[in-house]
């Protein structure tokens, strides 16, 4: 009976803690992190007598801030920045390939918190954003732009090891991208319209932040 009565304002405290978290009038500011690196390498032998072997190694980073508001229980809504950058380096006797891109953009979102106890939840909004992307190749010095204004719904996973400190993963992404390309060496303009679904398949985006406010 004692043993009860002790764990009663323990669990109390717990579910306090974490309504205390995602309550109206909360705060979050933090950080996004995505690393992902790919390599593939093919044998390839043609009509002719000229094997080749060829090697193709991407790497993506990109990071940002983030902060958002509770404007109710287990909803809130917030903005971040993105700055991305993007190298392939290819090995290829017959067609070398080396090219690197920079992206930098700006996301407004909302989210609905859905928490299974103390620590652990899911969360899951829509978004619209902006990115202006640099496309640069080894054989010129003039970039390919890219402006691209999307609009999608993303789905994540979030844990709470502190009152403080909170960590989210993106589990999904729908989104739908328009992009104008600038091609000022070809002289080239045009547009793209493009629907991407992603389940844990494009690079894992980490958020890592810090949670004040509220009562």
């Amino acid at each position: 009976m004692k043993k009860i009565l002790i764990l009663i304002p323990v669990f109390l405290l717990a579910f306090q803690i974490s309504k205390a978290q995602t309550e109206k009038g909360s705060q979050t500011l933090g950080i996004d992190l995505q690393f992902m690196y790919q390599k593939s390498t093919q044998n390839a032998f043609q009509s002719v007598p000229n094997p080749y072997e060829s090697e193709v190694k991407n790497t993506n980073f990109s990071i940002g801030p983030n902060y958002s508001y509770f404007i109710a229980d287990k909803l809130d809504i917030g903005v971040s920045l993105n700055y991305a950058h993007t190298s392939q380096n290819g090995k290829n006797s017959n067609y070398p390939n080396n090219v690197t891109s920079h992206q930098y953009g700006a996301a407004l979102f909302l989210r609905k918190y859905f928490m299974f106890g103390d620590k652990l939840g899911l969360r899951a909004g829509p978004y619209i954003g902006y990115s202006r992307y640099d496309f640069r190749s080894a054989d010129t010095s003039t970039p390919t732009k890219t402006d691209s204004y999307v609009a999608g719904a993303t789905m994540g996973l979030v844990y709470y090891p502190t009152k403080k400190l909170g960590v989210a993963a993106t589990l999904a992404n729908f989104s739908y991208n328009h992009s104008k390309i600038k091609d000022d060496y070809n002289s080239q303009i045009g547009s793209t319209n493009n629907v991407n679904f992603n389940i844990i398949n494009n690079g894992v985006l980490l958020s890592v932040f810090y949670i004040f406010g509220g009562k």
